[in-house]
């Protein structure tokens, strides 16, 4: 049995395929916002915090990483209908509080991988704790945990593609409308592939080199 290919529908569809494109990128990097406010926020307070602070982020933190992905898609998409939101908010919001779980872990191993020392140091010299978090912890772990940040990130764009049940118009559902219209499916998806790796190579470098470049060291002048 011999397939012939037909590599130009990719270009028939081309404005299917950018809408999709954009959508990925729109979904990921709101979703990236979210997760890290949200991360932030339960892995200082998983280790900094109160009793209520550590064992609210921590509860938070099982919940929503030990809940399938798809679960959380479908509880926003179908389960809180009531509260009218557009699919694409309801992948939004999926990914930011799925994701914001692994960016609390990766962040309170991130402040535990400071040395007490820093921090009693910062304290003495009459920073404020919160002073001592933002100047002095928060730059130490941003440089350690930076390449755990890259690879969630293209985490987040491949898992991006999961919105697609949820009749979001990303790059997923893109190549599985221009398959239902002209039964190409090998080209379809072997063209979205190409862009998932292209997309997610290039954005996890650019992201590292970022990351990196922002955590300086405050012994060498922050």
């Amino acid at each position: 049995m011999s397939y012939d290919f037909d590599w130009s529908v990719l270009w028939r569809y081309r404005g299917a395929l950018a809408s999709g494109f954009a959508v990925t990128l729109a979904l990921s990097l709101i979703g990236l916002a979210g997760a890290l406010a949200l991360g932030l926020s339960a892995g200082t307070a998983g280790i900094r915090g109160g009793k209520a602070a550590r064992s609210i982020a921590g509860t938070y933190v099982e919940i929503a990483r030990n809940v399938p992905l798809l679960v959380h898609m479908y509880f926003w998409y179908l389960g809180l209908t009531a509260l009218r939101l557009p699919a694409f908010w309801c992948g939004v919001l999926a990914l930011a509080i799925y994701s914001g779980a692994y960016v609390a872990e990766i962040v309170r191993a991130g402040i535990q991988s400071v040395p007490a020392g820093q921090t009693a140091a910062a304290l003495a010299s009459g920073l404020s704790p919160r002073q001592t978090l933002i100047h002095i912890v928060y730059p130490q772990a941003l440089r350690i945990v930076a390449p755990s940040l890259a690879g969630l990130l293209s985490q987040l764009i491949k898992d991006s593609s999961l919105a697609s049940v949820i009749s979001v118009g990303e790059l997923t559902f893109a190549a599985g409308a221009i398959e239902g219209e002209t039964f190409r499916t090998f080209e379809a998806y072997i063209g979205v592939t190409a862009l998932y790796l292209v997309t997610v190579t290039a954005i996890t470098q650019v992201t590292l080199r970022t990351l990196r470049g922002r955590a300086v060291d405050p012994a060498m002048g922050y």
